[in-house]
């Protein structure tokens, strides 16, 4: 059972764009039908929660964000069948009914049905005024509640510090290898970025066993955290020429897969010219809203390129979260290393800041109980 089972929790709440958060005491609804309400032990912060925060993408406030979540359930609605309350948990922002189209073809992240928590927040400040579940899950909080499809039970032996970065980060990049690109044994793959997504992508590279892996990023101190986690090589692409790197490593060799995991849209620039023939360009990343970019529509079908997208790592979280707990309760996935600092829910804003200036891999808002 949890600890705090009353209605009211500690948040942090955001209530206009680039505004910092204010810590608050707000009401969480109980569950309804497929509805589970989790005690949150950690929450990692992601680049998208800066998307909103900085106006990067457009949302409506006063919202609670946090999407990388782990915890205990502690209660549950009807007909939810996949957890029971005490289980530890991983929650993410993916929802899905299991039933349409794309969900029969294991494409959850592409269902297009409603659930009752699309038309209603579960979250009301103290005036009973809404305030929104950012991503689906609002983990910036004491507890969240979500539909029973964004949760997956995990077990016992799995740190929930680390467990929480499988609910977004680790979940996009590495699924980005695994169920988008399918990179293979002895690919030649260059990723783009270097926070909790590229370097997630990086090790689903490695645990491909690609043969090079090169890594770019122009903050250098990132490259040491990288190279340790699979990287065969990296580049800064500020004093780098990265096209040059990429040959020297190969012997004259392009990329077979170049994945974009950064939201900045100067990152495609070039990019199409360090893939090989039959190479895919992944978009893993994603821009602020409008934003473009140009591109040669001749030269990529002259060359059977491709250009893939790759939401949530095309993730279904049944099948890919327990495989990536094996991967690391095996030794052969890297979740500790990646986590720089941990922060206290009161501390929210300088763990914030910390991700923006593009200094830190991971920051994770723990809770009481970890």
């Amino acid at each position: 059972m949890g600890k705090n089972q009353s209605n009211l929790v500690r948040a942090a709440v955001h209530r206009a764009v680039t505004e910092p958060a204010s810590i608050e005491t707000i009401k969480i609804a109980s569950p309804g039908p497929e509805e589970v309400r989790v005690e949150v032990s950690a929450c990692a912060i992601c680049h998208s929660d800066l998307m909103y925060i900085d106006g990067g993408w457009s949302t409506t406030f006063p919202l609670v964000l946090g999407h990388e979540v782990s915890g205990r359930v502690i209660e549950i609605g009807e007909n939810v069948s996949n957890v029971s309350v005490g289980s530890p948990v991983v929650v993410s922002l993916i929802r899905s009914c299991g039933k349409c189209r794309f969900c029969s073809k294991g494409q959850d992240v592409a269902c297009q049905e409603t659930v009752a928590l699309d038309e209603r927040s579960p979250l009301t400040d103290k005036d009973g005024e809404t305030i929104f579940q950012g991503l689906n899950t609002g983990g910036f909080a004491e507890q969240v509640l979500v539909h029973c499809s964004q949760i997956v039970e995990i077990p016992e032996e799995m740190p929930l510090s680390a467990a929480a970065l499988l609910g977004c980060g680790v979940l996009t990049g590495i699924g980005a290898t695994r169920n988008t690109a399918e990179v293979s044994e002895g690919d030649v793959v260059v990723v783009i970025g270097c926070g909790g997504v590229g370097i997630g992508t990086v090790q689903g590279a490695r645990l491909a066993n690609a043969e090079v892996i090169l890594a770019v990023d122009p903050e250098s101190q990132k490259h040491e955290a990288v190279l340790s986690m699979g990287a065969t090589h990296a580049a800064n692409p500020k004093i780098d020429d990265v096209a040059q790197v990429l040959r020297e490593a190969t012997g004259g060799r392009l990329a077979d897969y170049v994945f974009i995991a950064t939201s900045s849209i100067s990152a495609l620039s070039g990019a199409i010219n360090l893939l090989s023939p039959m190479g895919s360009l992944v978009l893993v990343g994603m821009p602020g809203d409008g934003a473009t970019f140009t591109i040669d529509p001749g030269l990529l079908a002259a060359n059977n390129q491709r250009i893939l997208g790759s939401k949530m790592g095309t993730a279904r979280l049944s099948v890919d979260i327990p495989a990536l707990i094996e991967d690391y309760l095996s030794e052969n996935l890297f979740l500790d290393s990646m986590i720089s600092n941990t922060h206290p829910l009161d501390k929210i804003n300088e763990a914030l800041e910390e991700v923006r200036v593009g200094k830190v891999l991971r920051n994770v808002i723990v809770f009481n109980d970890i």
